[in-house]
């Protein structure tokens, strides 16, 4: 017996746990597996501890992001570790992938399989019952004597694999109200990104490479879950959705009249060069919202950034007001804080480049977060933070501590670049700028609260006064004001 388990990542909501579903798939029908969901069970560790005495599980495996899930991880592997020494675990995702050493030096965890585990994990297991050699398994590190990596695998084609056993779930307990849709789920249509962007995670991890399904699939699956559990909205949690102009073309046509609205991931650029007939296509077709990586208003620190492809500053502009003709609602995300000696001007010069986006379409979300470096030796401003003094901690343990538990959410991460006037400051205009332009994703927000929070913000926001705004943080407070982009939709 296997547990596939995704510890809590988040207190706010539970989203279909993909990548456990994911392996699910290939176990089915082979070998039995139970999937514990720890956004759902707030007691996993019992639970986990009490299935593992009571069904004989042999072998944990565990997806792990940074941030909150990634403590949660370590501390129910320890848990493991000390009750069960004969269990075997593994761990997978995107932080064993990148700190592959780190985490097999701890001592807690048998194997990392790097990247998609689809066809790793399974070929472990079988190695694993039938004491056979684990050293051509693709993808896969662990130790024998010394920490060993196996030659990596290929990416894999997402079409390649069984359709997600979402009979394993209780599927009724993640669909959620949503500024998407009344009845939002989540899925995943890619594997991968095309771009190298030297922040992002995805970019090291797989190496600019994209994998997509169908459009067929996409719409057959989605219209499945319709019909099953009453779904009317999905969002994509592809790394990007929109790598393909004719994909989307077709999706979209395929959806027309279906009753689902839909939000995606994609780059400015590839959808500014998208033909008008595929962005009609898209409005007719569901689309609603899209999120949208404009990172920062300076062409340098994009550059910098190794953003790739065509994206300027003037894409972004253009892209706003391109959608703001489509009625679709752009969520351009901003990477604040890069490393650099000229901090202050170059965080002005984002605040004024936001407020533009602001003048050419209002309806513009912004989400703000702080450059938390990824490791990506190949990155240019990855070698900028380590020019800064910035080191990853050496233990995995270390993770626990306070400052590094909060570094992969992107508000105050360890950036020895960035004095606290810094945070600060970009913490007070995100203020301001939320109080004049409440998101639309708070759906608890009245129409009276909405207004009182642009009453109190648009005097600051139109004399750009962005310092001290306690009375807009008491607001908030006492609002309960959701941000997007750590609470989700």
């Amino acid at each position: 017996m296997i547990a596939l388990i995704n510890a809590r990542a988040t207190d706010w909501h539970a989203r279909l746990p993909l990548s456990v579903l994911a392996i699910g798939a290939t176990l089915e029908g082979k070998h039995p597996y139970t999937i514990f969901d720890g956004n759902l069970d707030k007691q996993l560790e019992s639970t986990l501890c009490a299935a593992i005495t009571a069904q004989g599980i042999r072998h944990a495996a565990f997806t792990v992001m940074p941030g909150r899930q990634l403590t949660e991880s370590i501390l129910l592997t320890q848990t493991l570790r000390s009750r069960f020494p004969g269990i075997t675990v593994t761990w997978g995702g995107y932080f064993p992938t990148l700190h592959t050493d780190v985490v097999l030096s701890s001592g807690l965890v048998d194997y990392v399989i790097r990247n998609q585990g689809d066809r790793a994990f399974i070929r472990l297991i079988d190695a694993l019952d039938n004491r056979g050699s684990v050293s051509s398994i693709k993808g896969l590190s662990y130790v024998d004597g010394t920490i060993r990596h196996n030659p990596g695998e290929e990416i894999l084609d997402p079409s390649s694999f069984l359709p997600l056993p979402y009979h394993a779930v209780d599927v009724r307990r993640y669909i959620e109200r949503t500024v998407v849709g009344t009845r939002t789920i989540n899925y995943h249509s890619s594997v991968g990104c095309p771009f190298p962007c030297g922040f992002c995670a995805v970019a090291a991890s797989y190496g600019a490479r994209w994998r997509g399904l169908s459009a067929e699939r996409i719409s057959s699956d989605l219209l499945s879950l319709q019909s099953r559990h009453g779904i009317n909205a999905v969002e994509f949690h592809d790394n990007n959705f929109f790598t393909s102009e004719a994909r989307v073309l077709e999706f979209a046509r395929l959806m027309h009249g279906r009753g689902i609205t839909w939000w995606g991931e994609g780059r400015p650029d590839t959808l500014l060069a998208y033909d008008r007939q595929t962005w009609q296509a898209m409005k007719e077709g569901g689309c609603v919202m899209i999120f949208l990586g404009a990172e920062s208003g300076s062409q340098s620190t994009l550059e910098l950034m190794h953003k790739g492809g065509t994206q300027t500053p003037d894409t972004v502009l253009a892209l706003a007001a391109r959608m703001h003709g489509y009625g679709i609602v752009p969520e351009f995300s901003f990477v604040l804080g890069s490393p650099s000696d000229q901090i202050d001007g170059a965080l002005e010069h984002d605040f004024a480049f936001i407020r533009a986006v602001k003048r050419i379409n209002p309806e513009s979300e912004i989400i703000l977060y702080v450059y938390s470096p990824v490791f990506f030796d190949e990155a240019e401003i990855f070698r900028s933070a380590r020019a800064h003094t910035f080191a990853y901690p050496t233990t995995l343990t270390d993770w626990l501590l306070p400052g590094w538990q909060a570094h992969d959410l992107r508000k105050t991460p360890v950036a020895p670049w960035l004095k606290w006037k810094h945070l600060v400051r970009i913490r007070n205009f995100e203020r301001v700028l939320n109080a004049r332009y409440p998101t639309r994703s708070d759906l608890k927000l009245s129409g009276f609260q909405r207004g009182v929070f642009r009453t109190i913000g648009s005097w600051r926001y139109a004399l750009g006064v962005y310092g001290l705004p306690y009375e807009i943080a008491a607001l908030q407070r006492l609002f309960r004001y959701r941000q997007p982009e750590i609470e989700g939709f």
